[in-house]
């Protein structure tokens, strides 16, 4: 007896129309909820993981900067070899002003009151030579007005004379500042520059002039390097202004700050910090 085989095929139509698809089960409110507050959960781990990835690529940057890296150690290395004793001494001299001036930063400032031109320290100095007569010139005293014809405009290249002078000195009911340093090519001054030429008003910029002991084709020369310095710069190689405003400091050389109207000093600050300065200006001109 032979037995059929019988092949059973079954034939799956495609689902090509939509009246055969299936619809989506719906999402409950609460559920999607759920699922935004997940996404949203995601975008702030990968805000954060970017976050993260910045940290380390800063840390990193530091570590290269300050020589951990075995590479950065041996470009210095380098570096430092293919310069002379003098330049290393200078850019050694540098990185300890700057760091110097990191660390007395806050210091400073606290040695200041809010409103304030002078510190604790400059008070005290003041009166302390005031009982020892020490001779100098005290806020009160006349503002020597004839020794500002000798001044050399750097621009120029010629003394103010009578003429010149008068153009300076100010007029009735007005006041100049004169922000002054007798050390040649002083960094501290050229720094103080850069700064008040971007902190101070204009109105006080307009105000301010620089007395230095540089000379006028050195004072353009570094004008010409940091064009964007507006200040009014004055030439006294002699140092014969310096030394009638007893701007030339007794035990060191420093910046002084002074305020000049109605032909007498009204405000006077000694041994000025650069990184204070634009605050000491506008202070001291408040106060008057």
């Amino acid at each position: 007896m032979k037995v059929a085989k019988v092949v059973l095929v079954l034939m799956v139509a495609p689902q090509s129309t939509d009246a055969f698809s299936v619809a989506p089960p719906l999402i409950p409110r609460r559920q999607q909820q759920s699922l935004i507050t997940l996404k949203m959960a995601k975008g702030l781990n990968k805000a954060k993981n970017k976050q993260a990835a910045l940290a380390r690529k800063l840390q990193l940057a530091r570590e290269q900067k300050d020589g951990i890296t075995q590479k950065d150690d041996e470009t210095n290395e380098a570096s430092i070899a293919s310069l002379s004793d003098a330049e290393i001494k200078k850019k050694n001299d540098q990185l300890r002003f700057e760091q110097l001036l990191k660390q007395e930063a806050s210091n400073v400032l606290n040695n200041y009151s809010s409103d304030g031109y002078l510190s604790k320290e400059q008070e005290e100095e003041e009166i302390s030579a005031v009982r020892r007569g020490v001779d100098r010139l005290f806020e009160g005293d006349p503002a020597p007005y004839d020794v500002f014809e000798l001044l050399v405009d750097v621009q120029s290249n010629e003394a103010l004379g009578v003429h010149g002078a008068k153009q300076v000195i100010p007029k009735p009911g007005d006041f100049l500042i004169v922000l002054t340093d007798p050390r040649f090519k002083s960094d501290e001054l050229r720094d103080t520059m850069k700064s008040v030429n971007v902190d101070l008003p204009s109105e006080l910029r307009k105000k301010l002039i620089i007395v230095n002991a540089d000379s006028p084709a050195e004072n353009r020369r570094w004008l010409k390097k940091n064009e964007g310095v507006k200040l009014d710069i004055y030439s006294d190689e002699k140092k014969e202004w310096l030394k009638a405003y007893t701007a030339l400091g007794e035990k060191r050389l420093s910046m002084c700050m002074y305020i000049i109207a109605d032909e007498r000093i009204q405000k006077l600050a000694r041994h000025v910090d650069g990184v204070l300065a634009s605050r000491v200006i506008q202070n001291a001109v408040k106060s008057l």
